[in-house]
């Protein structure tokens, strides 16, 4: 049980740690560019290394990088690419209400496509998680403002989440995770490169440490390791996958509150007990088929 639990709390502690090294860098460059430049930069740095030294095969066959090409646009293009250009056009806490909704879309488009069936425990799980990160959203909504462009990058963020988390989970493919991954996200940023000027996001101000240090993280811990362990919960189980996302916001207010001096209300407190209760009783009927 203990395997099962662990790649996803660590998926969502290393990707919550995303909207502080953002923070970071968005001193030093525009976001969009910094999103481009940190997928592109994934591809120059690990792909040498997994290409030339590991064993495992690295370059697609040709019946693959349709698979490649399709999950990079969903998932590194438009999922990354709206909610980084999103973040000039709405708050902080209507970004999190958007947040709150992919892991519902991703157990809906399980439902309808893969025809994957969600236990009750499952439902109710995903609706007290639901609530939790509502409730932890809502000392930010009195002061929360977002334009018609947010709406539209938002929505447009967490369909193409829901839409790729189910989309990989039907593939069947012999190119290993890695290797899979370092390519989608390669493709993905190439994609998004056009769209940084037409959002007015394409300018580097400052080339200094904060900048390198950031895209470091974001780079490594980011683009290589979290997408790495989110492959592997998606290919598992896409539903279950999505579960871990309601954790990501919970341990983003931890980190903004010891990294960037940021409040943490009663609400946001409030909000994780749910969050975290949700997630158990999501997890019931796992639990007992393993004690079975």
């Amino acid at each position: 049980m203990l395997k099962k639990i662990l790649p996803g709390l660590l998926f969502s502690i290393l990707w919550a740690t995303g909207s502080v090294a953002v923070k970071f860098g968005i001193r030093s460059a525009d976001a969009l560019i910094l999103a481009s430049i940190r997928f592109i930069a994934t591809g120059f740095i690990f792909g040498p290394f997994f290409g030339l030294v590991r064993k495992e095969r690295f370059w697609p066959l040709k019946n693959e990088w349709k698979s490649i090409v399709i999950y990079g646009f969903l998932c590194t293009t438009l999922t990354l690419g709206s909610f980084f250009a999103a973040q000039r056009y709405a708050s902080a806490g209507i970004s999190m209400l958007f947040i709150a909704v992919a892991p519902l879309l991703i157990a809906l488009f399980s439902s309808i496509i893969v025809k994957r069936k969600l236990t009750r425990f499952e439902v109710i799980g995903m609706l007290i998680a639901f609530t939790g990160l509502v409730l932890a959203s809502a000392a930010a909504l009195p002061n929360a403002s977002i334009k018609p462009l947010g709406i539209i990058l938002l929505l447009i963020y967490i369909f193409a989440y829901a839409s790729s988390s189910v989309y990989f989970s039907t593939l069947s493919i012999s190119l290993p995770n890695v290797s899979f991954n370092i390519w989608q996200v390669f493709v993905g940023g190439i994609i998004l490169l056009p769209f940084c000027p037409l959002f007015g996001q394409q300018h580097v101000h400052h080339i200094n440490v904060n900048l390198f240090l950031s895209l470091f993280w974001l780079i490594v811990v980011l683009s290589f390791i979290a997408n790495q362990l989110w492959l592997y919960l998606v290919g598992q189980d896409a539903v279950t996958a999505g579960t871990w996302l309601y954790l990501t916001p919970v341990f983003g207010y931890g980190f903004g509150y010891l990294l960037l001096g940021e409040q943490i209300s009663v609400y946001a407190i409030a909000g994780t007990i749910l969050v975290v209760t949700g997630l158990v009783v999501s997890k019931i009927k796992a639990v007992q088929q393993v004690s079975e």
